[in-house]
């Protein structure tokens, strides 16, 4: 069978305060878009093998998406094993949610392939083990407010679409570096934004909701990355609504009209060129 993991952006993320458990508490609204990773997934008779389109990706046993395979083993209590194929779209360390979103769609790929032995409560507890995204990918919802680690998901029933221009640059950021460098300046100084954001979708808003982006990550990540505040720029000027950091970054998104983003997006590659690896995508809420 073949799934498909779709990456995701943040439209707001609040840094709440550090936790007893070293991780940091936040809140965030994650939407769902169109880029696509595709797993392929067969039952085989002896040993698991993983693969993957980029030999950039780790694909063993320690790798996020063994570790998938792993644990569905254990809590199933069967001796299974697979062929997992990654085809990999979503850029690694680009703040896209990739491998959480990997690891969302194999776990489900897993236990439909293998008659469904476990429940949905066995496959969340899973999910949350694996890490911090993953559970919004699991929900199965375009939009989602994340809270705890971002792993407690609170599904939004809206019919809210967006489109969006999304400038990837040539090199990645490791989330946890730029968590480790939270200090008590970079907390969230506003804990109501995310009423105003959840009341401007329900609205279908998009006006009001590109006005108010935020991400308590971003003035870290530009601070290390100054060549970002290019792409702020570049994005205003095409027009966007609004623009933000996607998560720990580099990738940087702006909202558009369905009628403008095309454009814009010929004009992103002619400034940064796919020739330099820069990546330039246009992607809707999925």
């Amino acid at each position: 069978m073949i799934v498909t993991a779709p990456a995701k952006i943040n439209l707001y993320l609040k840094i709440l305060r550090q936790r007893d458990d070293g991780y940091h508490e936040i809140e965030t609204l994650f939407e769902r878009i169109s880029i696509f990773d595709r797993i392929s997934i067969e039952t085989t008779r002896e040993g698991t093998v993983i693969t993957c389109d980029d030999p950039g990706v780790p694909a063993g046993e320690n790798s996020l998406l063994g570790k998938t395979v792993r644990a569905f083993v254990e809590t199933a209590g069967k001796d299974l094993n697979f062929s997992v194929s990654l085809e990999k779209n979503i850029p690694v360390g680009a703040g896209l949610g990739g491998g959480s979103s990997d690891a969302a769609a194999l776990l489900k790929g897993l236990n439909e392939i293998s008659g469904f032995p476990l429940g949905e409560d066995d496959l969340l507890d899973i999910s949350r083990s694996l890490g911090a995204d993953v559970p919004f990918f699991f929900s199965d919802c375009s939009f989602g407010v994340g809270k705890g680690r971002g792993d407690i998901i609170e599904k939004l029933d809206v019919s809210a679409s967006m489109w969006h221009v999304l400038v990837i640059p040539p090199f990645q950021v490791l989330t946890k570096d730029v968590y480790e460098r939270i200090t008590a300046l970079d907390l969230t100084k506003d804990r109501d934004v995310d009423k105003m954001f959840t009341a401007f979708l329900y609205k279908n808003n998009i006006n009001s909701l590109a006005e108010i982006l935020r991400n308590d990550l971003q003035a870290i990540v530009l601070r290390d990355f100054p060549v970002l505040e290019k792409i702020f720029s570049e994005l205003c000027k095409a027009g966007s609504k609004g623009v933000l950091v996607s998560g720990s970054g580099p990738t940087v998104f702006g909202i558009f009209e369905r009628d403008e983003v095309e454009k814009a997006a010929g004009k992103m590659r002619r400034v940064f060129p796919p020739g330099e690896n820069w990546r330039v995508c246009v992607a809707q809420t999925f």
